[in-house]
């Protein structure tokens, strides 16, 4: 099988407290100290919604088993309560959404028909937390998002839609707009 373009883009979480401020360098060297080549993940996003580079996309990743062939690999910084040893929790920043949701957007349109996976999704890790929010909730948003008629140019920005809270039925569509479009 070949490794791009992928089948899958599945999003993960470090397994960090929000206090820890990491990215591919820490993960890198945790991974090279497991023993292996590099590290595992395509992409890692840091907690103020930086976007660094891992693995290169065309290299198959270490980051989901023996599903890694054709399968891109995203790792946000955080998803550990502070304070606990396994607890997984939504505490990923705003701006690491944002980034999160143009990053995958830019790939859905490089990779059409790519389907969006958290690492849980997957049948031999669906006890794990990882990738500790509710990814079905999120990519029905960003699909739905990606696919409205009518979108705020920055509909991606989590500092004004937050996924957690609304949804693109709720975005405020000017009262003229869909006369606008009747008209043509």
């Amino acid at each position: 099988m070949k490794h791009l373009p992928p089948t899958y883009i599945t999003v993960h979480a470090a397994a960090t407290y929000p206090s820890m401020d990491i990215g591919v360098k820490d993960i890198q060297q945790w991974h090279l100290d497991r023993g292996w080549s590099d590290i595992g993940y395509h992409w890692v996003i840091r907690r103020d919604g930086t976007l660094e580079r891992g693995r290169p996309e065309y290299r198959v990743g270490a980051h989901v088993g023996s599903n890694n062939t054709g399968n891109i690999g995203i790792c946000m910084a955080g998803g550990l309560k502070e304070g606990t040893k396994d607890t997984p929790e939504d505490n990923f920043t705003k701006e690491q959404y944002t980034t999160l949701t143009k990053f995958l957007t830019k790939k859905i349109k490089e990779y059409p028909g790519v389907k969006l996976m958290g690492h849980n999704d997957f049948s031999r890790y669906t006890k794990r937390g990882c990738p500790c929010f509710n990814q079905h909730v999120y990519f029905d948003w960003l699909r739905a998002s990606m696919n409205a008629l009518y979108k705020p140019h920055d509909w991606y920005d989590q500092f004004k839609f937050d996924w957690h809270r609304s949804s693109p039925d709720a975005w405020n569509i000017p009262d003229n707009f869909y006369e606008a479009v009747d008209k043509q």
